[in-house]
């Protein structure tokens, strides 16, 4: 459950806060964003966060500008015998797709960490989104790199087809 704390903490990215989010046009990156995303690789200063088998039961899901991190934890159940979904972290998202390379800011909306933001750089290709982002409140990475010692996250991401 630690390292899941500590992905919680390590997905963080940024966003205006509103009332009502705004529509999302078809051609924008946030557009091509929406939906539900399962990670590939997640990276701390170059180390692993966790074992595939942990990765497994991570979903991100990107609604309008809004990213909702999801942990299903097979070892809790419903009253219906069904794995508890756990919502580990609900932020705003703003990006940039003007810079190169593009930048994301993830802002907590709730919990220990409501206010704080984190800085990245993302990419989208096709049905995959790659991120680098850094700690809470600093400057964002240059490129696609988690060093040790850099404080940096990389992540890839793969989108989920719809059931």
């Amino acid at each position: 459950m630690q390292r899941v704390a500590i992905l919680a903490a390590t997905l963080t990215l940024t966003a205006s806060v509103s009332a009502d989010p705004p529509a999302v046009s078809g051609t924008s990156d946030l557009s091509q964003l929406q939906g539900s995303w399962k990670p590939l690789q997640c990276e701390y200063e170059g180390q692993p966060q966790m074992p595939t088998e942990v990765m497994d039961q991570i979903r991100a899901v990107f609604d309008r500008n809004e990213y909702h991190l999801y942990f299903r934890d097979s070892k809790q159940k419903d009253r219906a015998g069904q794995p508890v979904i756990l919502r580990l972290a609900h932020m705003n998202v703003t990006l940039d797709e003007t810079t190169v390379p593009k930048t994301i800011v993830f802002e907590f909306l709730d919990g220990p960490l409501k206010g704080t933001k984190r800085h990245g750089i993302y990419e989208l290709a096709g049905n995959q989104l790659k991120l680098c982002y850094c700690a809470t409140n600093r400057p964002k990475p240059a490129k696609f790199e988690a060093p040790a010692q850099s404080g940096y996250f990389l992540e890839t991401w793969a989108r989920q087809e719809k059931k």
